[in-house]
């Protein structure tokens, strides 16, 4: 059981050094990343854009995987990049938890693409 969430990370290949470096920090999110996904390419755009998603994943910012991805998130959502103008331009940050209004949306990149998308379904 469990609050669950469907969650999707883009980054750029100008980004994608910088999140490679949250690795070292947190060697478990490289295996979050990187093994326990449910979706992931690496050419998404065919520009070697980063995508990687989980479904009904417990999101929850205590956990130290979590927070790393977060942390680097929040980072990326300012101007705290080194040598990245605009870093908000450069990634893409969903996620959708079980409850209606309970949506994250940051960072720009392929904001057309990479959107939520309301339904009815029976």
């Amino acid at each position: 059981m469990g609050y669950r969430s469907e969650v999707v990370l883009a980054v750029s290949k100008d980004l994608m050094p910088h999140f490679l470096g949250v690795f070292a920090k947190s060697p478990d999110t490289r295996t979050m990343v990187f093994k326990d996904h449910d979706y992931m390419n690496e050419n998404y755009d065919g520009k070697e854009t980063f995508i990687v998603s989980w479904s009904d994943i417990k999101w929850y910012a205590g956990d130290p995987e979590v927070g790393a991805i977060n942390h680097f998130i929040d980072k990326c959502d300012g101007d705290e990049i080194e040598g990245i103008e605009e870093p908000w331009e450069h990634f893409r940050f969903l996620r959708l938890g079980e409850d209606t209004e309970d949506m994250v949306e940051k960072g720009y990149m392929h904001a057309s693409d990479i959107c939520f998308h309301r339904a009815i379904s029976f």
